[in-house]
């Protein structure tokens, strides 16, 4: 009995012995596996974003009131695609119409003035010609007379000199010398009232004429200023058309209405006031920003992924994307950093503009030891300069 319990006591040590040799064993090569991982093994580093935006290539266009007004039709309808030169939004035009209608009556006033007033004056000028023509017919109808008469004279002055000449031979009577010299002085006088009468009518035809042109020229002066008021009239129209056209908001370029400002009919806007944007059509793009810390950390063709906000990257997945500029200095204390993006089509993620959500990117990989070692240099920085 007693040697029997020796030899089991003996066995027992023994395989105590060896189980602690295997624990040795299986311990130190766990530790050099750990050790191997934390030396070799290579784990990412991560950026994460502040705020993450899925935008176009070209930045969508604001489209702001061009002046006040007040809304008379809208025509917006988020998500609705648009080309270049859609009207969008109506002011209010009523005043600018009235005023259209009024300029418009009188220039059909001024039309039916036109037209007689033309009438009149090409009429008038007709007679004045004719009469300019009928006055130099009369001028060389009185020339004429006045040359026979000037001839009847003269014929008249020579019997009655020869006359004279033959009374002193005796050849002729003193009655009849007298008689031809009496009949010498009536030619002559005849032919100087024929002179006078005509000097006189070129004078109360030049009287008339002179008349008739100022008539006319008061007629082309009332015509003419007429014209420049259809003139002006219409150049205002045109204004007021021009300013109607100003008052229909349109579409700058052709695209998809991504945001709008809810309004309706009588709503007032303020000139400036941003009423809808138009986002162009185009590639899509991830414009993310990043805390200052991640400058000299991220750069171009690094690989990271999207999480938009309204669909959960547990249940939706996540986006592939890869970094192609980021930005040299930051604005308001975060980088912007561009990313294109890589749409799976088996993703059920609808790929729209203006979806928010964050981008991770992988900047780094490095051992874990390294990690370790960073962390630890930080933490005795930290507490150097806390120190000093």
């Amino acid at each position: 009995m007693p040697a029997g319990f020796s030899r089991s006591i003996h066995a027992i040590a023994t395989d105590g012995h060896r189980g602690s040799i295997a624990g040795a064993a299986i311990g130190a090569l766990l530790l050099i596996a750990w050790l191997a991982w934390f030396f070799l093994a290579r784990v990412g580093r991560y950026e994460a974003s502040v705020s993450a935006r899925l935008e176009v290539g070209q930045a969508a266009h604001r489209v702001e009131a061009p002046l006040d007004g007040r809304v008379a039709a809208v025509h917006l309808d988020l998500g609705a695609d648009v080309a270049a030169g859609d009207v969008l939004i109506e002011l209010d035009v009523e005043p600018l119409r009235r005023e259209i209608d009024d300029k418009q009556a009188r220039l059909a006033a001024i039309a039916g003035q036109m037209d007689p007033l033309r009438a009149e004056i090409a009429a008038r000028a007709r007679a004045l010609r004719d009469g300019a023509e009928a006055a130099r017919a009369h001028v060389d109808e009185a020339k004429a007379r006045i040359r026979e008469a000037e001839a009847g004279a003269r014929f008249q002055e020579l019997e009655a000199a020869r006359a004279v000449r033959l009374r002193q031979d005796g050849l002729v009577s003193e009655a009849d010398a007298a008689r031809l010299a009496a009949e010498a002085l009536s030619r002559r006088s005849a032919t100087e009232a024929l002179d006078r009468a005509a000097a006189r009518a070129y004078v109360e035809r030049r009287a008339g004429q002179g008349e008739q042109e100022a008539e006319l020229a008061r007629l082309d002066r009332e015509a003419a200023s007429l014209e420049g008021e259809r003139l002006v009239l219409e150049a205002a129209i045109k204004g007021l058309l021009a300013e109607i056209e100003r008052r229909k908001i349109r579409s700058p370029i052709a695209g998809r209405v991504g945001e709008i400002t809810v309004l309706r009919a009588g709503s007032f806007v303020r000139e400036g006031d941003v009423v809808a944007a138009v986002v162009p059509p185009g590639e899509l793009r991830v414009i993310a920003e990043f805390p200052p810390s991640s400058v000299g950390r991220i750069g171009a063709g690094q690989e990271g992924r999207l999480r938009l906000d309204a669909f959960p990257w547990t249940e939706y997945g996540t986006l592939a994307t890869t970094v192609e500029r980021v930005a040299s200095e930051t604005q308001e204390g975060r980088i912007r950093v561009e990313l294109g993006v890589r749409p799976d089509p088996a993703s059920p993620i609808p790929m729209q503009h203006g979806l928010p959500g964050s981008v991770v990117i992988e900047t780094e990989r490095v051992s874990p030891a390294s990690l370790v070692l960073r962390a630890a240099g930080q933490i005795v920085r930290v507490r150097g300069g806390a120190g000093g």
